[in-house]
Protein backbone atom coordinates (compact mmCIF):
# COMPACT_ATOMS: atom_id res chain seq x y z
CA UNK A 1 0.00 0.00 0.00
CA UNK A 2 1.35 3.73 -1.27
CA UNK A 3 4.46 1.74 -2.68
CA UNK A 4 6.64 3.64 -5.26
CA UNK A 5 9.09 2.50 -7.34
CA UNK A 6 10.88 4.30 -10.23
CA UNK A 7 11.75 1.51 -12.82
CA UNK A 8 13.96 1.17 -16.21
CA UNK A 9 12.36 -1.30 -18.72
CA UNK A 10 14.04 -2.64 -22.14
CA UNK A 11 11.07 -4.41 -23.55
CA UNK A 12 11.79 -7.00 -25.74
CA UNK A 13 10.20 -7.35 -29.30
CA UNK A 14 6.96 -6.12 -30.01
CA UNK A 15 4.39 -8.05 -28.07
CA UNK A 16 2.34 -6.15 -25.02
CA UNK A 17 3.55 -6.63 -21.18
CA UNK A 18 1.03 -7.06 -19.00
CA UNK A 19 2.07 -6.17 -15.30
CA UNK A 20 -0.77 -7.15 -12.85
CA UNK A 21 -1.41 -6.10 -9.35
CA UNK A 22 -3.79 -8.57 -7.67
CA UNK A 23 -5.94 -8.10 -4.22
CA UNK A 24 -4.22 -9.87 -1.21
CA UNK A 25 -6.53 -12.82 -0.64
CA UNK A 26 -8.64 -12.36 -3.42
CA UNK A 27 -8.74 -12.96 -7.53
CA UNK A 28 -9.69 -9.48 -8.03
CA UNK A 29 -6.62 -7.73 -9.95
CA UNK A 30 -5.59 -4.26 -11.88
CA UNK A 31 -3.00 -3.44 -14.13
CA UNK A 32 -1.46 -1.77 -16.83
CA UNK A 33 0.13 -2.76 -20.31
CA UNK A 34 3.44 -2.17 -22.27
CA UNK A 35 3.24 -2.31 -25.59
CA UNK A 36 5.60 -0.85 -28.62
CA UNK A 37 3.67 1.16 -30.36
CA UNK A 38 1.78 -0.69 -33.17
CA UNK A 39 1.16 -3.74 -31.02
CA UNK A 40 -1.56 -5.18 -30.29
CA UNK A 41 -3.28 -5.61 -27.27
CA UNK A 42 -6.04 -7.98 -26.14
CA UNK A 43 -8.51 -7.73 -23.20
CA UNK A 44 -7.40 -9.45 -20.36
CA UNK A 45 -9.29 -11.19 -17.72
CA UNK A 46 -10.26 -8.86 -14.38
CA UNK A 47 -9.63 -12.16 -12.30
CA UNK A 48 -6.59 -14.17 -11.75
CA UNK A 49 -7.01 -18.20 -11.98
CA UNK A 50 -5.96 -18.20 -8.19
CA UNK A 51 -6.24 -15.72 -4.77
CA UNK A 52 -3.35 -13.71 -4.40
CA UNK A 53 -1.34 -15.30 -1.05
CA UNK A 54 -0.81 -12.74 1.83
CA UNK A 55 1.61 -9.88 1.43
CA UNK A 56 4.57 -10.56 3.47
CA UNK A 57 8.53 -9.36 3.45
CA UNK A 58 9.90 -11.96 1.03
CA UNK A 59 10.55 -9.45 -1.51
CA UNK A 60 12.42 -7.12 0.79
CA UNK A 61 14.37 -10.48 1.98
CA UNK A 62 15.01 -10.54 -1.48
CA UNK A 63 16.82 -7.36 -2.34
CA UNK A 64 20.80 -6.80 -1.97
CA UNK A 65 22.75 -3.59 -2.32
CA UNK A 66 24.94 -3.58 -5.01
CA UNK A 67 26.89 -0.74 -3.76
CA UNK A 68 25.84 -0.71 0.06
CA UNK A 69 25.63 2.56 1.58
CA UNK A 70 28.60 3.21 4.41
CA UNK A 71 28.32 1.47 7.32
CA UNK A 72 27.72 3.66 10.06
CA UNK A 73 26.03 2.95 13.36
CA UNK A 74 22.71 5.06 14.43
CA UNK A 75 23.24 8.49 16.83
CA UNK A 76 19.85 7.34 17.92
CA UNK A 77 17.86 4.58 18.18
CA UNK A 78 13.44 5.23 18.35
CA UNK A 79 11.56 2.19 19.15
CA UNK A 80 8.17 2.26 17.87
CA UNK A 81 5.75 -0.08 18.90
CA UNK A 82 2.47 -0.78 16.90
CA UNK A 83 -0.34 -2.00 18.26
CA UNK A 84 -4.12 -1.61 18.62
CA UNK A 85 -7.15 -4.21 18.00
CA UNK A 86 -10.67 -5.00 15.69
CA UNK A 87 -12.74 -4.28 18.80
CA UNK A 88 -13.19 -1.43 19.31
CA UNK A 89 -11.35 -0.22 16.15
CA UNK A 90 -8.63 1.72 17.72
CA UNK A 91 -4.44 1.90 16.54
CA UNK A 92 -1.70 3.49 18.18
CA UNK A 93 2.47 4.03 18.12
CA UNK A 94 3.53 3.69 21.21
CA UNK A 95 0.53 3.23 23.10
CA UNK A 96 -0.21 6.96 21.97
CA UNK A 97 -3.25 8.42 19.89
CA UNK A 98 -2.74 11.30 17.41
CA UNK A 99 -2.63 14.18 18.16
CA UNK A 100 -1.72 13.20 21.85
CA UNK A 101 1.66 12.10 20.72
CA UNK A 102 5.37 12.29 21.92
CA UNK A 103 7.15 13.19 18.57
CA UNK A 104 10.29 11.54 17.76
CA UNK A 105 12.87 13.79 18.38
CA UNK A 106 16.18 13.93 15.88
CA UNK A 107 19.15 16.23 15.18
CA UNK A 108 20.03 17.45 12.00
CA UNK A 109 22.88 15.15 10.50
CA UNK A 110 21.99 11.94 12.63
CA UNK A 111 21.75 8.52 11.31
CA UNK A 112 18.24 7.31 13.19
CA UNK A 113 16.99 3.99 13.35
CA UNK A 114 13.40 3.99 14.01
CA UNK A 115 13.23 0.08 15.21
CA UNK A 116 9.85 -0.83 14.92
CA UNK A 117 7.47 -4.00 16.51
CA UNK A 118 4.21 -5.19 15.25
CA UNK A 119 2.06 -6.13 18.49
CA UNK A 120 -1.00 -5.82 16.10
CA UNK A 121 -2.43 -8.95 14.30
CA UNK A 122 -2.50 -6.83 11.28
CA UNK A 123 0.02 -5.40 8.53
CA UNK A 124 0.87 -2.02 9.24
CA UNK A 125 2.62 -0.01 5.67
CA UNK A 126 4.35 2.64 7.94
CA UNK A 127 4.68 5.92 5.78
CA UNK A 128 7.66 8.61 6.94
CA UNK A 129 6.74 11.99 5.63
CA UNK A 130 9.97 13.77 3.98
CA UNK A 131 12.45 11.20 4.79
CA UNK A 132 13.67 8.15 2.48
CA UNK A 133 15.69 5.00 4.19
CA UNK A 134 17.50 2.26 3.10
CA UNK A 135 15.34 -0.88 2.04
CA UNK A 136 15.89 -4.65 1.36
CA UNK A 137 17.46 -7.15 3.97
CA UNK A 138 20.65 -5.54 4.40
CA UNK A 139 20.18 -2.96 6.65
CA UNK A 140 22.84 -0.81 4.26
CA UNK A 141 20.84 -1.34 1.13
CA UNK A 142 21.05 2.07 -1.26
CA UNK A 143 17.51 1.41 -2.34
CA UNK A 144 15.26 4.66 -0.98
CA UNK A 145 11.89 4.32 0.41
CA UNK A 146 9.49 6.05 2.04
CA UNK A 147 7.33 3.28 3.33
CA UNK A 148 7.54 0.09 4.87
CA UNK A 149 5.33 -2.91 5.34
CA UNK A 150 5.06 -4.61 9.33
CA UNK A 151 3.76 -7.75 9.86
CA UNK A 152 1.14 -9.01 12.66
CA UNK A 153 3.38 -10.11 15.57
CA UNK A 154 6.45 -9.24 14.29
CA UNK A 155 9.32 -8.28 16.37
CA UNK A 156 12.69 -6.28 16.19
CA UNK A 157 11.85 -6.00 12.02
CA UNK A 158 15.02 -4.48 10.62
CA UNK A 159 16.10 -0.88 11.88
CA UNK A 160 15.73 1.88 9.02
CA UNK A 161 18.30 4.35 9.33
CA UNK A 162 17.27 7.25 7.44
CA UNK A 163 19.95 10.08 7.51
CA UNK A 164 18.47 13.09 8.90
CA UNK A 165 18.31 16.40 6.72
CA UNK A 166 15.16 17.93 6.25
CA UNK A 167 14.15 20.22 9.22
CA UNK A 168 10.43 20.30 9.97
CA UNK A 169 8.00 18.64 11.45
CA UNK A 170 7.34 15.27 9.38
CA UNK A 171 4.02 12.71 10.14
CA UNK A 172 4.39 9.45 10.32
CA UNK A 173 2.14 7.17 10.38
CA UNK A 174 0.02 3.60 9.49
CA UNK A 175 -0.66 4.23 5.12
CA UNK A 176 -3.38 1.85 5.93
CA UNK A 177 -5.89 5.25 6.47
CA UNK A 178 -8.54 3.63 8.52
CA UNK A 179 -6.03 2.79 11.11
CA UNK A 180 -4.25 6.68 10.82
CA UNK A 181 -7.61 8.16 11.41
CA UNK A 182 -8.21 5.98 14.68
CA UNK A 183 -4.53 8.08 15.74
CA UNK A 184 -1.74 5.77 14.58
CA UNK A 185 0.22 8.34 13.95
CA UNK A 186 2.92 10.59 15.39
CA UNK A 187 5.61 13.12 14.10
CA UNK A 188 9.23 13.43 13.47
CA UNK A 189 10.84 16.41 14.60
CA UNK A 190 14.07 18.51 14.50
CA UNK A 191 14.26 20.30 17.74
CA UNK A 192 14.72 23.80 16.21
CA UNK A 193 11.11 23.25 14.87
CA UNK A 194 8.98 23.65 17.73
Amino acid sequence: MAQRLDVLMDLPGNGPYPIFAQVEGKRARTGIVLAASGAPVSRLAAEAGENAPPVDLSLERRLEAVTPLAPRSPDVTHRVILAGAMAPYTWSLNGEYWPNVTPLMIDHGQRVAIEMVNHSMMAHPMHLHGHAFPGGRDKWCPIRRCRARYCPGAAHEQPHHPLSRHPGRWAFHCHNLYHMMTGMVTEVRYPEII
